[in-house]
């Protein structure tokens, strides 16, 4: 994959960094040139370390940018409860617009978000090719066996990101085309679409291989075994074993490592503060010595706050929390700023990223609340109602009470699980995965199951350019 091996040549001196030399610290950027041998357990776990570098969007130019702030905001801003303000920098601008112009080939945030995937899983790749040939060292923090776990966990993370974003739904239509599947250091190597099953058995293949490696004690900072278990019932979701998918939200539940985010923590969560919380298990680091661009970070066009002060949650949205309801007026807020703008009705601040040194959360214990209520649904709605009434009234909405069935009864959880979960990473794929149209009420852009924006993004012209083996998308 041409495009894939100049990225990995521009980047071949710096793309393997790191905050910090051992579990917990935080030190300046460390190199790796991609070319260096790693002969050590000292320089394995800088090359791991790397990996997680490359989640941060890139501080120059927001070349690299995926988990840190593109994911979350696509997730966003290309479903239904969220919005580009009528004045706008005109970064997002095309997913306000009805004629579905985002969904190109050549959108520079869908290519921008493909070779940042494909970089990660390059680099990963580069990181187990050298599995079983270096043995544990004392002096070292952890283990071999530990740092390849959090390499296989990334290559997961990343293909789970690429193939249900890339392609339609598991069992869906056109399954022969999933997404590259390079699962070797081979920087120079065209590669056709892999079926979507072969994607999916190999997100699979590398769970499995991090579960039994790599432990539950890396902090939050770093992927760890909770993690994996959270990534599997990802996985079962969007393969529909839903028994499975329940049976892994509940060892997440279960893990008394982690605590599920009380209400009287929700004020601070996202605060530097926050970063604590036994809730979160694993979020992007940022800290003083590596931020990100003021052009690309999440708080650039998020927020009254923000650089750009831009993207918005919808009143429809805001609408669906109770007026005693815990998030209303610390996470989402209807006062201030946005009541000068001009959009109607007005926005919605989402006031979750404020500062830009603040982690940005990409996995947290509260999410297998609702994987678990989503695998429900299939399997017994009954208690799936009884449970969502359950947490959100304990948990955030006093008042709250539902009693919808069928389709709108998962409507409802995805509803409140992006009540609880907006700006995470998950609203346009959790629509999508379910098979949910929906009608943004601010845009009034749509998305049918029917329309090939709602089964796959395009692939990026200058992949296809470089990859005469590539095939684009049917419909684009």
């Amino acid at each position: 994959m041409k495009k894939i091996k100049v990225l990995l040549i521009l980047l071949a001196g710096f793309v393997i960094s790191s905050c910090k030399n051992e579990f917990s610290e935080e030190l300046p950027p460390v190199t790796l040139p991609l070319d260096k041998a790693i002969t050590n357990e000292k320089v394995l776990n800088t090359a791991v370390n790397g990996l997680y570098g490359l989640y941060q969007t890139s501080g120059g130019d927001g070349t690299l940018n995926s988990y840190g702030a593109l994911l979350p905001t696509l997730e966003e801003l290309l479903g239904d409860n969220a919005f580009v303000a009528l004045v706008n920098s005109n970064r997002f601008s095309t997913t306000r617009d009805p004629n579905l112009t985002f969904y190109t080939q050549n959108n520079n945030d869908i290519s921008t978000l493909w070779n940042t995937l494909y970089v990660i899983i390059a680099n990963a790749n580069f990181v187990l090719s050298y599995e079983g040939k270096i043995t544990d060292d004392p002096n070292t923090p952890g283990t071999p066996q530990n740092l390849f776990g959090q390499a296989y966990t990334i290559r997961a993370m990343a293909y789970s990101t690429l193939v249900s974003l890339f392609s339609d739904n598991f069992n869906g239509s056109n399954a022969d085309i999933g997404v590259p599947l390079p699962l070797e250091f081979k920087p120079a190597t065209n590669l056709p679409r892999s079926s979507v099953k072969n994607v999916y058995d190999q997100i699979f293949s590398d769970l499995t291989n991090a579960s039994s490696r790599i432990g539950n004690k890396n902090g939050n900072k770093k992927l760890n075994g909770v993690a994996v278990d959270m990534l599997f019932s990802r996985y079962y979701l969007a393969t529909k074993n839903y028994v499975k998918a329940d049976e892994y939200a509940q060892k997440v539940l279960d893990n008394s490592d982690y605590v599920l985010l009380s209400s009287s923590d929700i004020a601070d969560y996202f605060s530097v503060a926050g970063e604590t919380n036994k809730e979160t298990i694993f979020q992007v680091d940022y800290n003083p010595l590596d931020l990100p661009g003021s052009n690309d970070a999440i708080t650039a066009t998020w927020s009254s706050t923000g650089r750009y002060k831009q993207n918005f949650a919808t009143q429809t949205f805001f609408s669906k929390l109770g007026v005693n309801d815990v998030r209303r007026g610390t996470w989402y807020r209807d006062t201030g700023y946005v009541l000068t703008l001009s959009d109607n009705p007005k926005p919605i601040d989402v006031m979750k990223y404020t500062t830009i040194d603040r982690d940005v959360v990409v996995i947290r214990k509260t999410e297998a609340v609702f994987n678990q209520l989503e695998a429900l649904y299939y399997t017994n709605a009954s208690d799936a109602l009884l449970k969502l009434n359950t947490w959100v009234k304990i948990n955030r909405n006093p008042d709250y009470v539902y009693e919808g069935i069928g389709i709108d009864l998962l409507k409802e959880i995805l509803m409140q699980k992006d009540l609880e979960m907006f700006l995470e990473g998950f609203r346009y794929s959790d629509l999508k995965r379910n098979g949910i149209n929906f009608k943004n009420s601010q845009t009034q852009v749509e998305l049918t199951t029917s329309k090939v924006q709602f089964k796959s993004f395009p692939v990026p012209q200058s992949e296809l350019n470089t990859n005469n083996l590539l095939s684009q998308y049917p419909g684009y």
